[in-house]
Protein backbone atom coordinates (compact mmCIF):
# COMPACT_ATOMS: atom_id res chain seq x y z
CA UNK A 1 0.00 0.00 0.00
CA UNK A 2 2.78 2.42 0.90
CA UNK A 3 4.71 1.62 -2.26
CA UNK A 4 1.57 2.11 -4.36
CA UNK A 5 1.30 5.60 -2.88
CA UNK A 6 4.89 6.40 -3.86
CA UNK A 7 6.57 6.04 -0.47
CA UNK A 8 10.16 4.85 -0.26
CA UNK A 9 10.42 1.87 2.08
CA UNK A 10 13.34 0.15 3.76
CA UNK A 11 12.32 -3.29 5.02
CA UNK A 12 14.60 -4.49 7.80
CA UNK A 13 13.71 -8.16 7.95
CA UNK A 14 14.84 -11.60 9.02
CA UNK A 15 13.26 -13.40 6.04
CA UNK A 16 13.85 -11.35 2.86
CA UNK A 17 12.66 -14.22 0.65
CA UNK A 18 9.11 -13.40 1.77
CA UNK A 19 9.25 -10.03 0.00
CA UNK A 20 8.97 -9.20 -3.66
CA UNK A 21 11.53 -6.80 -5.06
CA UNK A 22 9.85 -3.56 -6.09
CA UNK A 23 10.71 -0.02 -7.07
CA UNK A 24 11.28 2.23 -4.04
CA UNK A 25 11.82 -0.81 -1.79
CA UNK A 26 15.16 -1.51 -0.15
CA UNK A 27 15.40 -4.86 1.61
CA UNK A 28 17.97 -5.24 4.37
CA UNK A 29 18.69 -8.47 6.19
CA UNK A 30 20.89 -7.74 9.18
CA UNK A 31 21.14 -8.71 12.82
CA UNK A 32 17.84 -7.80 14.48
CA UNK A 33 19.64 -7.25 17.78
CA UNK A 34 22.31 -4.88 16.45
CA UNK A 35 21.65 -1.25 17.30
CA UNK A 36 24.46 0.04 15.00
CA UNK A 37 23.19 -1.97 12.01
CA UNK A 38 19.54 -1.10 12.60
CA UNK A 39 20.20 2.59 13.22
CA UNK A 40 22.25 2.77 10.00
CA UNK A 41 19.26 1.33 8.12
CA UNK A 42 16.95 3.93 9.72
CA UNK A 43 19.00 7.00 8.88
CA UNK A 44 17.23 9.55 6.69
CA UNK A 45 13.82 7.97 7.29
CA UNK A 46 10.78 9.78 8.65
CA UNK A 47 9.01 6.97 10.51
CA UNK A 48 9.48 3.40 11.69
CA UNK A 49 6.68 0.87 11.35
CA UNK A 50 7.19 -2.09 13.65
CA UNK A 51 5.31 -5.30 12.89
CA UNK A 52 6.96 -7.61 15.38
CA UNK A 53 5.29 -10.85 16.31
CA UNK A 54 6.13 -13.47 18.87
CA UNK A 55 6.15 -17.23 18.97
CA UNK A 56 2.56 -17.98 19.92
CA UNK A 57 2.45 -18.18 23.70
CA UNK A 58 5.99 -19.09 24.69
CA UNK A 59 7.53 -17.48 27.74
CA UNK A 60 10.11 -15.36 25.93
CA UNK A 61 10.06 -11.59 25.79
CA UNK A 62 11.29 -11.45 22.21
CA UNK A 63 8.94 -8.60 21.25
CA UNK A 64 10.03 -6.49 24.22
CA UNK A 65 13.73 -7.14 23.58
CA UNK A 66 13.51 -6.30 19.87
CA UNK A 67 11.42 -3.22 20.66
CA UNK A 68 14.19 -2.02 22.96
CA UNK A 69 16.63 -2.38 20.04
CA UNK A 70 14.26 -0.52 17.70
CA UNK A 71 13.79 2.36 20.16
CA UNK A 72 17.54 2.65 20.82
CA UNK A 73 18.22 2.53 17.06
CA UNK A 74 15.63 5.26 16.43
CA UNK A 75 17.25 7.51 19.00
CA UNK A 76 20.69 6.81 17.53
CA UNK A 77 19.49 7.70 14.01
CA UNK A 78 17.26 10.64 15.07
CA UNK A 79 13.98 9.13 13.91
CA UNK A 80 11.23 10.24 16.27
CA UNK A 81 7.99 8.70 14.91
CA UNK A 82 6.94 5.05 15.31
CA UNK A 83 3.74 3.25 14.38
CA UNK A 84 3.72 -0.24 15.83
CA UNK A 85 1.47 -3.27 16.04
CA UNK A 86 0.71 -4.29 19.59
CA UNK A 87 -2.23 -6.36 20.82
CA UNK A 88 -5.68 -5.88 22.21
CA UNK A 89 -5.57 -6.83 25.87
CA UNK A 90 -2.40 -4.95 26.84
CA UNK A 91 -4.46 -2.48 28.89
CA UNK A 92 -6.81 -5.12 30.37
CA UNK A 93 -9.50 -3.41 28.33
CA UNK A 94 -11.90 -6.33 28.14
CA UNK A 95 -14.50 -7.46 30.65
CA UNK A 96 -13.10 -9.26 33.67
CA UNK A 97 -14.24 -12.60 32.20
CA UNK A 98 -12.51 -11.99 28.87
CA UNK A 99 -9.39 -10.65 30.62
CA UNK A 100 -9.33 -13.82 32.75
CA UNK A 101 -9.62 -16.06 29.67
CA UNK A 102 -6.92 -14.10 27.82
CA UNK A 103 -4.65 -14.33 30.84
CA UNK A 104 -5.29 -18.04 31.08
CA UNK A 105 -4.58 -18.86 27.44
CA UNK A 106 -2.39 -15.99 26.16
CA UNK A 107 -0.67 -14.79 29.32
CA UNK A 108 2.86 -14.76 27.91
CA UNK A 109 2.18 -13.22 24.51
CA UNK A 110 -0.04 -10.48 26.00
CA UNK A 111 2.61 -9.76 28.62
CA UNK A 112 5.33 -9.56 25.95
CA UNK A 113 3.22 -7.08 23.94
CA UNK A 114 2.43 -5.13 27.14
CA UNK A 115 6.13 -4.82 28.02
CA UNK A 116 7.01 -3.78 24.46
CA UNK A 117 4.25 -1.15 24.52
CA UNK A 118 5.66 0.23 27.77
CA UNK A 119 9.10 0.52 26.15
CA UNK A 120 7.60 2.61 23.35
CA UNK A 121 5.22 4.66 25.51
CA UNK A 122 8.00 5.67 27.92
CA UNK A 123 10.63 6.29 25.23
CA UNK A 124 9.85 9.92 24.51
CA UNK A 125 9.16 9.02 20.88
CA UNK A 126 6.04 10.08 19.00
CA UNK A 127 4.11 6.82 18.81
CA UNK A 128 0.90 5.19 17.66
CA UNK A 129 0.23 1.65 18.82
CA UNK A 130 -2.37 -0.38 16.93
CA UNK A 131 -4.15 -2.87 19.20
CA UNK A 132 -5.96 -5.20 16.80
CA UNK A 133 -8.18 -8.00 17.91
CA UNK A 134 -7.67 -11.34 16.17
CA UNK A 135 -6.03 -10.96 12.74
CA UNK A 136 -7.48 -12.57 9.62
CA UNK A 137 -6.31 -13.02 6.04
CA UNK A 138 -9.40 -11.18 4.76
CA UNK A 139 -9.27 -8.41 2.20
CA UNK A 140 -9.05 -4.65 2.45
CA UNK A 141 -12.37 -3.06 3.43
CA UNK A 142 -11.24 0.31 4.84
CA UNK A 143 -14.27 -0.06 7.06
CA UNK A 144 -13.30 -0.84 10.64
CA UNK A 145 -13.80 0.72 14.04
CA UNK A 146 -11.16 2.48 16.14
CA UNK A 147 -11.14 3.20 19.86
CA UNK A 148 -8.42 4.89 21.88
CA UNK A 149 -9.95 3.70 25.14
CA UNK A 150 -10.96 0.06 25.22
CA UNK A 151 -11.75 -1.95 22.11
CA UNK A 152 -14.66 -1.71 19.67
CA UNK A 153 -17.67 -3.27 21.38
CA UNK A 154 -18.55 -6.67 19.96
CA UNK A 155 -15.50 -6.62 17.69
CA UNK A 156 -13.80 -9.93 17.15
CA UNK A 157 -11.21 -9.44 14.41
CA UNK A 158 -9.70 -7.32 11.66
CA UNK A 159 -7.84 -8.30 8.50
CA UNK A 160 -4.12 -7.78 8.13
CA UNK A 161 -4.94 -5.64 5.09
CA UNK A 162 -7.11 -3.27 7.15
CA UNK A 163 -4.49 -3.19 9.92
CA UNK A 164 -1.91 -2.12 7.31
CA UNK A 165 -4.39 0.46 6.02
CA UNK A 166 -4.77 1.91 9.53
CA UNK A 167 -0.99 2.15 10.02
CA UNK A 168 -0.47 3.89 6.68
CA UNK A 169 -3.40 6.27 7.17
CA UNK A 170 -2.14 7.14 10.65
CA UNK A 171 1.33 7.93 9.34
CA UNK A 172 0.03 10.03 6.46
CA UNK A 173 -2.66 11.89 8.43
CA UNK A 174 -0.64 12.46 11.58
CA UNK A 175 -3.56 11.26 13.71
CA UNK A 176 -3.31 9.35 16.99
CA UNK A 177 -0.10 10.84 18.35
CA UNK A 178 0.97 9.12 21.58
CA UNK A 179 -2.12 6.95 21.62
CA UNK A 180 -2.96 3.26 21.49
CA UNK A 181 -5.87 2.36 19.25
CA UNK A 182 -8.08 -0.72 19.48
CA UNK A 183 -9.11 -1.98 16.04
CA UNK A 184 -11.90 -4.34 14.95
CA UNK A 185 -14.87 -4.62 12.60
Amino acid sequence: MALAKGHHITAYVRSPEKLTIAENLTIIQENLESIPQMSAAMRDHDVVVSCLGGNDNDQSNVIQKLTEVIVASMKESNVSRIAAISSAGIHNEFSWVTNFILTLFYKHVINDHRLAAQVIMTSGLDYTLARPLSLTDGGLTKSYRKMTIGVPKGGKNISRQDLAHFLLETIESGDYHNETVGLAY
